[in-house]
Order: C-alpha cells, then sequence, then structure tokens
C-alpha cells in the first residue's frame, strides 16, 4: 500500500471514530504481552490475568473502547514487526518484567490506538521491524506520525549487515527507499537500496533479544 494512500485511510478512520463509529472494530488487531490495561477507573481484570500468568493476548479496537490509561510491567515498551520474532523474544524474557507488542506487519488501527495510550503515559518505546523497503518504511511512518517518543533498536546499518538475506528486491523497492526520513532509517535505508536484499529479523533473534534486555537495563540502544 502507498504511503499516502495509508496515511488518508488512517485519518479517515479516525474522523469516523470522533463520531462515534469504530471502523475494523473486531478485524483490526495488536498482539501485546506484559501490559495492564485500565478501563474508567479499574484495572481490567481479564488483561491483569494475563499479565500475572506471562501470556500473551490479542487486543481489537471492540477491547480497546472504553480504555482510559496502559501501564506496562517493564520499563519501556518494545515493538516488533514479525509474530515469530514476538514469540521468540516473548519466551526469552518470562519471568522478567517486560513489556511487548507485535503489529504483524503494517500496524492496524487498534496497534495504532495502542501505541498511542502508550505514549500518553510518558513509558519509553522501541520499535524494530525487517530491513527491507517496507519494513523500514513502517517504521519511518510511526516516526512521522509519534515522532521521538518513537526509537528504534536492531535496524542500524550494522543490524542490517547481520540480517542480511539472499532475497533481492526490484526497483519498486529502491524507490520507496528514496523517501525515509528518520537520520538513522535514512542510513540504513542507503545502505539497503545499494545492496539491493533485504534484511530479516528472524536472521538476528539471539541479537534482538541482548538488544532488548540491554534496553531494558539501561534505557539506551
Amino acid at each position: 500500500m502507498k504511503p499516502l494512500i495509508y496515511q488518508y485511510r488512517m485519518q479517515w478512520r479516525e474522523l469516523l471514530q470522533c463520531v462515534g463509529v469504530v471502523p475494523d472494530n473486531i478485524s483490526s488487531l495488536v498482539h501485546a504481552f506484559g501490559i495492564r490495561l485500565k478501563k474508567q477507573e479499574i484495572w481490567h481484570p481479564a488483561y491483569e490475568a494475563f499479565c500475572r500468568c506471562g501470556e500473551p493476548y490479542v487486543l481489537t479496537m471492540e477491547n480497546l473502547k472504553g480504555i482510559t490509561e496502559v501501564q506496562p510491567v517493564g520499563t519501556c515498551v518494545y515493538i516488533v514487526e514479525n509474530k515469530m520474532v514476538f514469540s521468540y523474544l516473548m519466551e526469552q524474557v518470562q519471568g522478567k518484567n517486560v513489556s511487548l507488542l507485535c503489529t504483524s506487519g503494517q500496524p492496524r488501527y487498534a496497534a495504532l490506538k495502542l501505541i498511542s495510550l502508550i505514549v500518553q503515559s510518558g513509558i519509553p518505546i522501541y520499535y524494530s521491524g525487517d530491513l527491507d523497503p517496507d519494513g523500514i518504511g513502517i517504521a519511518d511512518r510511526l516516526w512521522q506520525r509519534f515522532g521521538n517518543r518513537i526509537q528504534f533498536f536492531g535496524m542500524s546499518p550494522e543490524d542490517y549487515r547481520n540480517s542480511l538475506s539472499k532475497e533481492v528486491f526490484g526497483e519498486n523497492g529502491r524507490k520507496k527507499l528514496e523517501h525515509i526520513w528518520h537520520p538513522l532509517l535514512r542510513e540504513t535505508a542507503e545502505l539497503v537500496r545499494k545492496t539491493g536484499k533485504a534484511g530479516y529479523q528472524e536472521n538476528v533473534l539471539k541479537e534482538l533479544s541482548e538488544k532488548l534486555v540491554g534496553c531494558d537495563q539501561n534505557q539506551n540502544l
């Protein structure tokens, strides 16, 4: 989907919500782990139970109706693009106070709504996605939407070299990489464009886990 079309679609959905219409209230979803949700003045008992048990859960727009506040169990929130990466990281942090989200590719409205609530909480947010034209584009659009409240881990030029695959992308992908604005992502995008091959999170699972733990300890990636 072209970035401009995606932007207009998000604006349209926000306008609908302002007049009480919730688009995609069931099909729009996000996977979460270690995040408490408050409905009015009460911490939602269902999600409290998931947090106590150390289990992930799925949120739709319907679930997010009436949610007024969120509170991660950790000191920051880590967002990943890929469900397999989400599952792997979740296994690595069992027993620790770590909070994770998974957008499953392009963030749908439920993911954006939850991220907005996290931004309001003031908790640091770190995002990591695939280092290919689409993955870098997703990261850049999140930064354009939320500004420097979104930081990145596992998306530097060095991370790209470590995650490099044999998959080649075409001219359309190269053109997408010409429109990246975040300084670090732009530097990585230029290397990706020159190399012409995609980098995938699955190739650096251990490294991502180490970065995540390091971030939780010192808030600096």
